[in-house]
Protein backbone atom coordinates (compact mmCIF):
# COMPACT_ATOMS: atom_id res chain seq x y z
CA UNK A 1 0.00 0.00 0.00
CA UNK A 2 1.37 3.57 -0.88
CA UNK A 3 2.14 6.10 1.36
CA UNK A 4 -0.19 9.07 0.71
CA UNK A 5 2.38 11.84 -0.09
CA UNK A 6 2.95 14.64 2.82
CA UNK A 7 4.43 17.97 2.11
CA UNK A 8 7.24 18.76 4.04
CA UNK A 9 7.78 15.40 5.60
CA UNK A 10 10.54 15.19 7.80
CA UNK A 11 13.85 13.96 6.69
CA UNK A 12 17.53 14.41 7.15
CA UNK A 13 20.93 12.82 6.24
CA UNK A 14 23.62 12.25 8.70
CA UNK A 15 27.01 11.66 6.62
CA UNK A 16 29.84 10.79 8.24
CA UNK A 17 33.45 9.58 5.87
CA UNK A 18 35.03 6.71 7.51
CA UNK A 19 37.92 7.32 5.38
CA UNK A 20 39.30 10.07 2.81
CA UNK A 21 42.37 9.79 0.89
CA UNK A 22 43.13 11.46 -2.68
CA UNK A 23 42.42 10.14 -5.78
CA UNK A 24 41.27 11.03 -9.57
CA UNK A 25 39.86 13.93 -10.50
CA UNK A 26 36.31 14.77 -10.67
CA UNK A 27 36.33 14.86 -14.58
CA UNK A 28 35.48 11.82 -16.29
CA UNK A 29 37.96 12.36 -19.01
CA UNK A 30 40.73 11.81 -16.35
CA UNK A 31 39.00 8.70 -14.79
CA UNK A 32 40.82 5.53 -14.52
CA UNK A 33 39.79 1.83 -13.51
CA UNK A 34 41.45 0.52 -10.95
CA UNK A 35 39.91 -3.12 -10.28
CA UNK A 36 36.86 -2.47 -12.83
CA UNK A 37 34.51 -4.28 -9.85
CA UNK A 38 30.62 -2.71 -8.53
CA UNK A 39 31.11 -1.23 -5.24
CA UNK A 40 29.89 -2.99 -2.57
CA UNK A 41 27.37 -2.46 0.32
CA UNK A 42 27.08 -4.27 3.65
CA UNK A 43 23.89 -2.97 5.25
CA UNK A 44 23.53 -3.08 9.07
CA UNK A 45 19.74 -4.46 8.88
CA UNK A 46 18.07 -5.41 5.79
CA UNK A 47 14.44 -5.34 8.27
CA UNK A 48 13.56 -2.07 10.15
CA UNK A 49 11.00 -1.66 12.41
CA UNK A 50 9.25 1.68 12.80
CA UNK A 51 6.14 3.55 13.85
CA UNK A 52 4.28 6.68 12.35
CA UNK A 53 6.22 9.78 13.86
CA UNK A 54 8.99 7.64 14.15
CA UNK A 55 12.75 8.13 12.23
CA UNK A 56 14.69 4.95 11.11
CA UNK A 57 18.04 5.02 9.76
CA UNK A 58 19.19 2.98 7.02
CA UNK A 59 22.96 2.29 8.26
CA UNK A 60 25.67 0.33 6.26
CA UNK A 61 29.21 0.79 5.45
CA UNK A 62 29.69 1.16 1.54
CA UNK A 63 33.54 0.71 -0.32
CA UNK A 64 34.69 0.62 -4.06
CA UNK A 65 38.32 0.95 -5.46
CA UNK A 66 37.89 3.13 -7.92
CA UNK A 67 35.82 5.66 -6.18
CA UNK A 68 32.36 6.21 -4.43
CA UNK A 69 30.52 8.57 -7.24
CA UNK A 70 26.77 8.40 -5.14
CA UNK A 71 23.75 6.73 -2.76
CA UNK A 72 20.65 6.70 -3.87
CA UNK A 73 17.85 5.79 -1.19
CA UNK A 74 14.54 5.57 -3.62
CA UNK A 75 10.80 4.18 -2.26
CA UNK A 76 7.96 5.36 -4.06
CA UNK A 77 5.26 4.44 -1.69
CA UNK A 78 7.38 6.81 0.54
CA UNK A 79 7.89 9.54 -1.72
CA UNK A 80 11.61 8.87 -0.89
CA UNK A 81 14.31 9.62 -3.54
CA UNK A 82 17.11 10.97 -2.01
CA UNK A 83 20.60 11.01 -3.57
CA UNK A 84 24.17 11.57 -1.76
CA UNK A 85 26.81 13.27 -4.18
CA UNK A 86 29.80 12.42 -2.47
CA UNK A 87 31.62 14.27 -5.64
CA UNK A 88 30.16 17.09 -4.89
CA UNK A 89 30.06 17.07 -1.23
CA UNK A 90 33.76 16.15 -0.67
CA UNK A 91 36.93 17.67 -2.83
CA UNK A 92 38.77 14.47 -2.39
CA UNK A 93 37.38 10.49 -4.04
CA UNK A 94 36.04 8.63 -1.21
CA UNK A 95 36.77 4.63 -1.23
CA UNK A 96 35.05 4.13 1.94
CA UNK A 97 31.67 5.80 3.14
CA UNK A 98 29.73 5.00 6.56
CA UNK A 99 26.00 5.82 5.26
CA UNK A 100 23.72 6.47 8.33
CA UNK A 101 20.49 8.00 6.93
CA UNK A 102 17.75 8.80 9.10
CA UNK A 103 13.80 9.32 7.52
CA UNK A 104 11.35 10.15 9.50
CA UNK A 105 8.13 8.47 9.26
CA UNK A 106 4.91 11.44 8.73
CA UNK A 107 2.30 10.54 11.72
CA UNK A 108 -0.52 10.78 9.01
CA UNK A 109 1.47 7.69 6.57
CA UNK A 110 -1.00 4.87 5.83
CA UNK A 111 0.53 1.26 4.92
CA UNK A 112 1.61 -1.51 6.65
CA UNK A 113 5.56 -2.01 5.33
CA UNK A 114 7.84 -0.50 2.57
CA UNK A 115 11.04 -0.80 0.55
CA UNK A 116 13.51 1.55 -0.15
CA UNK A 117 16.14 1.01 -2.77
CA UNK A 118 19.66 1.42 -1.59
CA UNK A 119 21.60 2.33 -4.92
CA UNK A 120 25.98 3.17 -4.97
CA UNK A 121 27.40 3.88 -8.28
CA UNK A 122 31.18 3.99 -8.34
CA UNK A 123 33.41 6.86 -10.63
CA UNK A 124 33.15 3.95 -13.19
CA UNK A 125 29.02 4.05 -13.36
CA UNK A 126 28.73 0.64 -12.12
CA UNK A 127 26.40 0.26 -9.76
CA UNK A 128 25.40 -1.80 -6.96
CA UNK A 129 21.95 -2.46 -5.62
CA UNK A 130 20.21 -3.66 -2.12
CA UNK A 131 16.78 -3.51 -0.78
CA UNK A 132 15.38 -2.50 3.00
CA UNK A 133 12.29 -3.45 4.36
CA UNK A 134 10.37 -1.18 6.54
CA UNK A 135 7.56 -2.34 8.26
CA UNK A 136 4.68 -0.60 11.42
CA UNK A 137 5.44 -2.79 13.88
CA UNK A 138 8.47 -0.86 15.91
CA UNK A 139 8.65 -0.53 19.20
CA UNK A 140 10.62 2.95 21.55
CA UNK A 141 9.13 1.78 25.07
CA UNK A 142 11.90 1.13 27.36
CA UNK A 143 11.60 -1.73 29.48
CA UNK A 144 11.47 -1.14 33.10
CA UNK A 145 13.13 -2.22 36.18
CA UNK A 146 11.21 -3.30 39.61
CA UNK A 147 11.19 -5.24 42.59
CA UNK A 148 15.10 -4.70 43.23
CA UNK A 149 16.90 -6.64 46.22
CA UNK A 150 19.24 -3.92 46.53
CA UNK A 151 19.37 -0.32 47.20
CA UNK A 152 21.18 2.61 45.15
CA UNK A 153 24.14 2.71 47.55
CA UNK A 154 25.10 -0.06 49.77
CA UNK A 155 28.30 -2.04 51.10
CA UNK A 156 29.79 -5.85 51.19
CA UNK A 157 32.83 -6.94 52.71
CA UNK A 158 35.72 -8.32 50.20
CA UNK A 159 34.81 -11.94 49.98
CA UNK A 160 31.13 -11.88 50.84
CA UNK A 161 28.26 -13.29 48.48
CA UNK A 162 25.25 -11.68 47.55
CA UNK A 163 22.04 -12.65 46.02
CA UNK A 164 21.01 -10.01 43.97
CA UNK A 165 17.90 -9.60 42.37
CA UNK A 166 15.39 -7.90 39.86
CA UNK A 167 12.30 -8.12 37.43
CA UNK A 168 11.98 -6.55 33.86
CA UNK A 169 9.06 -6.14 32.32
CA UNK A 170 8.58 -4.95 28.93
CA UNK A 171 5.25 -4.05 26.10
CA UNK A 172 6.69 -6.31 23.02
CA UNK A 173 9.41 -8.63 24.53
CA UNK A 174 12.94 -9.16 26.70
CA UNK A 175 15.80 -9.95 25.01
CA UNK A 176 18.21 -10.28 28.06
CA UNK A 177 18.91 -8.94 31.64
CA UNK A 178 22.20 -8.01 32.40
CA UNK A 179 24.33 -6.74 35.56
CA UNK A 180 27.95 -5.72 35.48
CA UNK A 181 30.64 -4.00 37.22
CA UNK A 182 33.40 -3.20 35.38
CA UNK A 183 35.85 -2.58 37.67
CA UNK A 184 35.78 -5.81 39.33
CA UNK A 185 35.23 -7.67 36.21
CA UNK A 186 31.74 -9.07 37.23
CA UNK A 187 29.71 -9.72 34.13
CA UNK A 188 26.90 -11.82 34.48
CA UNK A 189 23.87 -11.98 31.90
CA UNK A 190 20.87 -13.50 31.42
CA UNK A 191 19.43 -14.62 27.87
CA UNK A 192 15.32 -14.79 27.48
CA UNK A 193 14.26 -17.75 26.44
CA UNK A 194 11.18 -18.10 24.11
CA UNK A 195 9.49 -15.79 21.75
CA UNK A 196 7.54 -12.43 23.18
CA UNK A 197 8.18 -13.06 26.85
CA UNK A 198 7.54 -9.41 28.24
CA UNK A 199 8.17 -10.62 32.26
CA UNK A 200 11.61 -12.01 33.58
CA UNK A 201 13.24 -11.89 36.89
CA UNK A 202 17.05 -12.36 37.18
CA UNK A 203 18.52 -14.01 40.45
CA UNK A 204 22.43 -14.68 40.97
CA UNK A 205 24.37 -14.92 43.69
CA UNK A 206 27.57 -12.88 43.22
CA UNK A 207 30.81 -13.45 45.10
CA UNK A 208 33.01 -10.45 45.24
CA UNK A 209 37.16 -10.42 44.81
CA UNK A 210 38.95 -10.83 48.17
CA UNK A 211 41.20 -7.99 47.70
CA UNK A 212 40.00 -4.51 46.31
CA UNK A 213 38.20 -2.33 48.53
CA UNK A 214 36.78 0.60 47.32
CA UNK A 215 33.71 2.11 45.82
CA UNK A 216 32.56 0.50 41.98
CA UNK A 217 29.49 1.23 40.02
CA UNK A 218 27.44 -1.66 39.22
CA UNK A 219 25.01 -0.95 36.23
CA UNK A 220 21.68 -3.29 36.04
CA UNK A 221 20.77 -3.65 32.12
CA UNK A 222 17.61 -4.57 30.41
CA UNK A 223 17.60 -4.92 26.81
CA UNK A 224 14.52 -5.87 24.88
CA UNK A 225 14.01 -7.85 21.67
CA UNK A 226 13.81 -3.96 19.62
CA UNK A 227 16.91 -2.79 21.32
CA UNK A 228 15.64 -0.61 23.97
CA UNK A 229 17.44 -0.64 26.48
CA UNK A 230 17.23 0.66 30.63
CA UNK A 231 19.94 1.34 33.00
CA UNK A 232 20.06 1.50 36.68
CA UNK A 233 23.35 2.24 38.69
CA UNK A 234 24.09 1.55 42.11
CA UNK A 235 27.07 2.48 44.07
CA UNK A 236 29.06 -0.43 45.46
CA UNK A 237 31.41 -0.35 48.90
CA UNK A 238 33.68 -3.08 49.15
CA UNK A 239 35.17 -2.86 52.45
CA UNK A 240 37.63 -5.19 54.65
CA UNK A 241 33.95 -5.69 56.86
CA UNK A 242 30.77 -5.18 55.96
CA UNK A 243 28.98 -1.46 57.02
CA UNK A 244 26.26 -2.81 59.27
CA UNK A 245 23.46 -0.68 58.31
CA UNK A 246 22.01 -2.01 62.27
CA UNK A 247 23.88 -2.62 65.30
CA UNK A 248 23.39 -3.78 68.72
CA UNK A 249 24.74 -3.08 72.41
CA UNK A 250 24.97 -6.23 74.84
CA UNK A 251 25.42 -5.87 78.91
CA UNK A 252 25.60 -9.16 80.04
CA UNK A 253 28.17 -12.64 79.81
CA UNK A 254 27.72 -15.02 77.50
CA UNK A 255 26.53 -15.86 74.17
CA UNK A 256 23.27 -18.11 74.47
CA UNK A 257 20.62 -16.70 72.06
CA UNK A 258 18.23 -17.29 74.74
CA UNK A 259 19.67 -14.56 76.40
CA UNK A 260 18.61 -12.05 73.82
CA UNK A 261 15.15 -13.75 73.19
CA UNK A 262 13.40 -15.26 76.53
CA UNK A 263 10.39 -13.08 76.60
CA UNK A 264 12.15 -9.64 76.53
CA UNK A 265 9.81 -7.71 74.08
CA UNK A 266 12.37 -4.85 72.94
CA UNK A 267 15.50 -2.88 74.53
CA UNK A 268 17.64 -6.48 74.69
CA UNK A 269 20.13 -6.37 72.97
CA UNK A 270 19.78 -2.38 72.73
CA UNK A 271 20.15 -0.75 69.49
CA UNK A 272 22.79 1.88 68.88
CA UNK A 273 23.80 4.49 66.35
CA UNK A 274 25.35 3.99 63.22
CA UNK A 275 26.92 7.82 62.42
CA UNK A 276 29.10 7.03 59.52
CA UNK A 277 29.99 3.94 56.99
CA UNK A 278 31.52 1.50 59.37
CA UNK A 279 31.72 4.01 62.46
CA UNK A 280 29.02 3.85 65.36
CA UNK A 281 28.37 5.30 68.60
CA UNK A 282 26.65 4.02 71.73
CA UNK A 283 25.55 5.78 75.21
CA UNK A 284 24.58 3.81 77.63
CA UNK A 285 23.94 3.80 81.57
CA UNK A 286 25.76 1.45 83.85
CA UNK A 287 23.65 0.62 86.89
CA UNK A 288 27.17 -0.81 88.33
CA UNK A 289 30.65 -1.08 88.28
CA UNK A 290 32.35 -3.64 85.99
CA UNK A 291 29.79 -4.23 83.36
CA UNK A 292 31.08 -5.81 80.38
CA UNK A 293 29.53 -4.78 76.70
CA UNK A 294 29.77 -6.45 73.13
CA UNK A 295 28.07 -5.36 70.16
CA UNK A 296 26.31 -7.81 67.50
CA UNK A 297 24.52 -7.27 64.24
CA UNK A 298 21.69 -8.94 64.94
CA UNK A 299 19.18 -9.06 68.13
CA UNK A 300 18.56 -12.42 67.57
CA UNK A 301 22.15 -14.28 67.27
CA UNK A 302 25.60 -14.05 68.36
CA UNK A 303 26.74 -14.97 64.59
CA UNK A 304 28.62 -11.67 64.58
CA UNK A 305 29.78 -10.22 67.70
CA UNK A 306 32.44 -7.41 68.13
CA UNK A 307 34.25 -7.16 70.95
CA UNK A 308 37.99 -6.17 72.87
CA UNK A 309 40.60 -7.96 71.28
CA UNK A 310 42.35 -10.56 73.61
CA UNK A 311 45.60 -10.61 71.42
CA UNK A 312 45.59 -6.65 70.97
CA UNK A 313 44.04 -5.17 73.87
CA UNK A 314 42.41 -1.55 73.39
CA UNK A 315 41.27 -2.77 69.55
CA UNK A 316 37.92 -4.47 68.45
CA UNK A 317 38.15 -8.10 67.11
CA UNK A 318 35.13 -9.87 65.12
CA UNK A 319 37.21 -13.41 65.95
CA UNK A 320 35.30 -15.09 68.13
CA UNK A 321 38.14 -16.94 69.82
CA UNK A 322 40.13 -13.28 70.39
CA UNK A 323 36.76 -11.63 71.76
CA UNK A 324 36.58 -10.21 75.45
CA UNK A 325 34.37 -7.43 77.06
CA UNK A 326 34.87 -4.02 77.12
CA UNK A 327 34.40 -3.14 80.39
CA UNK A 328 32.66 -0.14 82.23
CA UNK A 329 34.38 0.33 85.22
CA UNK A 330 32.23 2.24 87.35
CA UNK A 331 28.17 3.04 87.69
CA UNK A 332 27.20 5.80 85.09
CA UNK A 333 26.54 7.35 81.56
CA UNK A 334 29.35 5.94 78.82
CA UNK A 335 29.66 7.17 75.14
CA UNK A 336 31.64 4.16 73.26
CA UNK A 337 32.62 5.22 69.85
CA UNK A 338 34.03 2.30 67.13
CA UNK A 339 34.88 2.06 63.98
CA UNK A 340 35.21 -1.29 62.17
CA UNK A 341 38.09 -0.35 59.94
CA UNK A 342 40.42 1.05 61.51
CA UNK A 343 39.56 -1.46 64.83
CA UNK A 344 40.23 1.78 67.03
CA UNK A 345 37.30 2.51 69.90
CA UNK A 346 37.33 5.20 72.73
CA UNK A 347 34.84 4.53 76.29
CA UNK A 348 34.27 8.17 77.50
CA UNK A 349 32.25 8.25 80.81
CA UNK A 350 30.09 12.09 80.96
CA UNK A 351 27.63 13.73 82.73
CA UNK A 352 24.11 14.60 80.84
CA UNK A 353 23.45 18.32 80.44
CA UNK A 354 20.03 18.60 80.26
CA UNK A 355 17.68 18.18 83.63
CA UNK A 356 15.80 15.36 84.89
CA UNK A 357 11.65 15.76 85.13
CA UNK A 358 11.45 17.65 88.55
CA UNK A 359 8.27 14.86 89.56
CA UNK A 360 7.13 15.65 92.61
CA UNK A 361 7.57 19.23 92.49
CA UNK A 362 4.44 21.44 92.90
CA UNK A 363 2.32 22.64 90.00
CA UNK A 364 -0.40 25.14 89.73
CA UNK A 365 -3.25 25.41 87.45
CA UNK A 366 -6.68 27.70 87.77
CA UNK A 367 -5.20 28.29 91.81
CA UNK A 368 -5.43 24.62 92.16
CA UNK A 369 -2.15 23.25 93.24
CA UNK A 370 -0.79 19.85 92.18
CA UNK A 371 2.46 17.43 92.00
CA UNK A 372 4.22 16.71 88.46
CA UNK A 373 3.89 13.16 87.92
CA UNK A 374 4.70 11.36 84.73
CA UNK A 375 2.69 8.51 82.83
CA UNK A 376 1.37 6.92 80.11
CA UNK A 377 -2.12 7.81 78.24
CA UNK A 378 -3.16 4.88 75.66
CA UNK A 379 -3.51 1.33 76.05
CA UNK A 380 -3.60 -1.51 75.43
CA UNK A 381 -2.16 -3.22 79.06
CA UNK A 382 -4.17 -4.26 82.02
CA UNK A 383 -5.60 -0.95 83.94
CA UNK A 384 -4.50 1.04 80.87
CA UNK A 385 -6.07 4.24 81.35
CA UNK A 386 -6.85 4.56 77.17
CA UNK A 387 -6.56 7.83 75.00
CA UNK A 388 -8.76 10.31 77.31
CA UNK A 389 -6.30 12.44 77.89
CA UNK A 390 -3.72 13.52 80.79
CA UNK A 391 -6.41 13.76 83.49
CA UNK A 392 -6.01 10.16 83.73
CA UNK A 393 -2.58 8.56 83.33
CA UNK A 394 -1.16 5.33 83.93
CA UNK A 395 2.02 6.80 86.45
CA UNK A 396 5.46 5.98 85.48
CA UNK A 397 8.19 5.85 88.97
CA UNK A 398 11.52 7.57 89.09
CA UNK A 399 13.96 6.05 90.23
CA UNK A 400 15.82 7.65 92.88
CA UNK A 401 19.32 6.32 91.79
CA UNK A 402 19.19 8.01 88.55
CA UNK A 403 16.51 10.84 88.30
CA UNK A 404 16.57 10.03 84.87
CA UNK A 405 14.81 6.70 84.75
CA UNK A 406 11.45 6.05 84.92
CA UNK A 407 9.88 2.63 85.21
CA UNK A 408 6.27 0.75 85.44
CA UNK A 409 5.07 -2.69 85.73
CA UNK A 410 2.96 -3.88 83.54
CA UNK A 411 0.76 -6.61 82.99
CA UNK A 412 -1.08 -8.36 79.70
CA UNK A 413 -3.54 -10.93 80.37
CA UNK A 414 -3.94 -11.19 77.02
CA UNK A 415 -1.91 -10.26 73.63
CA UNK A 416 -2.47 -6.65 72.62
CA UNK A 417 -0.70 -3.95 71.97
CA UNK A 418 1.45 -1.29 73.32
CA UNK A 419 0.28 2.08 72.10
CA UNK A 420 1.06 4.84 74.58
CA UNK A 421 2.66 8.37 74.77
CA UNK A 422 4.25 9.41 77.85
CA UNK A 423 3.07 12.86 79.13
CA UNK A 424 2.55 14.85 82.15
CA UNK A 425 -0.52 14.47 84.21
CA UNK A 426 -2.74 17.26 84.16
CA UNK A 427 -5.82 17.97 86.49
CA UNK A 428 -7.61 19.90 83.43
CA UNK A 429 -6.50 17.08 80.73
CA UNK A 430 -3.92 19.72 78.58
CA UNK A 431 -1.11 18.11 76.48
CA UNK A 432 1.94 19.21 77.92
CA UNK A 433 5.52 18.96 77.61
CA UNK A 434 7.94 17.08 77.84
CA UNK A 435 6.55 14.03 75.81
CA UNK A 436 6.86 11.43 73.97
CA UNK A 437 5.06 9.24 71.61
CA UNK A 438 6.06 5.50 71.22
CA UNK A 439 7.32 4.33 67.88
CA UNK A 440 6.82 0.87 67.56
CA UNK A 441 8.46 0.05 64.28
CA UNK A 442 12.28 1.22 65.97
CA UNK A 443 10.95 0.11 69.35
CA UNK A 444 11.88 4.10 70.22
CA UNK A 445 10.51 6.88 72.28
CA UNK A 446 10.39 10.25 69.85
CA UNK A 447 8.51 13.36 69.38
CA UNK A 448 6.26 13.64 66.40
CA UNK A 449 5.65 9.97 65.43
CA UNK A 450 2.43 8.84 64.49
CA UNK A 451 0.44 6.26 65.46
CA UNK A 452 2.42 3.19 65.79
CA UNK A 453 2.00 0.05 68.36
CA UNK A 454 3.87 -3.30 68.55
CA UNK A 455 2.02 -6.37 69.64
CA UNK A 456 3.06 -7.80 72.93
CA UNK A 457 2.30 -11.45 74.20
CA UNK A 458 0.21 -12.46 77.54
CA UNK A 459 2.78 -12.02 80.83
CA UNK A 460 4.08 -9.57 83.92
CA UNK A 461 6.69 -6.71 82.39
CA UNK A 462 8.67 -4.31 83.36
CA UNK A 463 8.95 -1.21 81.88
CA UNK A 464 12.16 1.17 81.52
CA UNK A 465 12.40 4.72 80.09
CA UNK A 466 15.73 6.79 79.70
CA UNK A 467 14.67 10.34 79.28
CA UNK A 468 18.35 11.25 78.85
CA UNK A 469 19.03 8.43 76.29
CA UNK A 470 15.45 8.37 74.58
CA UNK A 471 15.69 4.58 75.25
CA UNK A 472 13.35 2.03 76.44
CA UNK A 473 13.12 -1.56 77.53
CA UNK A 474 9.80 -3.79 77.40
CA UNK A 475 11.83 -6.68 80.23
CA UNK A 476 9.69 -10.20 80.55
CA UNK A 477 9.38 -10.39 84.58
CA UNK A 478 10.03 -14.05 85.52
CA UNK A 479 7.27 -14.27 87.83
Amino acid sequence: MKARFLHGAALWTFLFAATLATGCSDDDNDYKDVDGQNPTLELISEHVRTLNGYEFKIAGKVADKDGIRSIRLQSSDLYLDKTIDLVALYPETLYEYDLNYGFTIPEETEGDEFTVKVIVTDLGGRTIENKVLITMDGDYTEPTITNTSFSENFNIALGESMVFKFTAKDNRGLAYLELTIPELNITERMDVEGDNVTESTFEKEITFPSEGTGAYIMTVRVVDIFDNVTEKESTVLVTRLKDYQKMYLVDFEGTDTHLLTDGDVWGVPMPIERTEILQYRARYYSTGEHTPIRFITSKDNFDICFGDDKTNPGKMTEIMENIQPIILPAKGYYEILFNLESREYTVTPYTPTDAPIAIGSKLNYNGQEYELKMGFVGGWFDGAPGWGGPKNVYELTQDPNNLYRLTAELTYSKEDMFDVNITPYHPDGWWTEPAWRFDGANESFLTGVNNNSKRVPPGKYTFEFDTHLGQSKLLKKNN
